[in-house]
């Protein structure tokens, strides 16, 4: 067990909450940027888009790998590893 997971704990609900809304809302943009990019079309269009998809994958990875962190946090037993 590593020290940092030794003491970890849930995040409160009120800093959870709207975080999670912040980057729903950001992945919920960028992919409206890369829609409207990749229909643009052309060097700049692709290249434009497909960074608007790159930060909508990585906005939802960490949005599932922390409600998943979050989750396992919230039944483990106090002071005890979540993996």
């Amino acid at each position: 067990m590593t020290p940092v997971a030794r003491f970890a704990r849930r995040r409160p609900l009120w800093i959870t909450a709207p975080l999670y809304a912040v980057l729903l809302a950001v992945a919920a943009v960028d992919g409206w940027a890369a829609d409207f990019w990749l229909r643009v079309g052309g060097s700049l269009g692709l290249a434009v888009g497909g960074a608007a998809v790159l930060v909508t994958v990585v906005a939802l990875l960490l949005l599932v790998t922390d409600g998943r962190r979050q989750w396992l946090l919230a039944g483990a037993p106090r002071g005890a590893d979540p993996d």
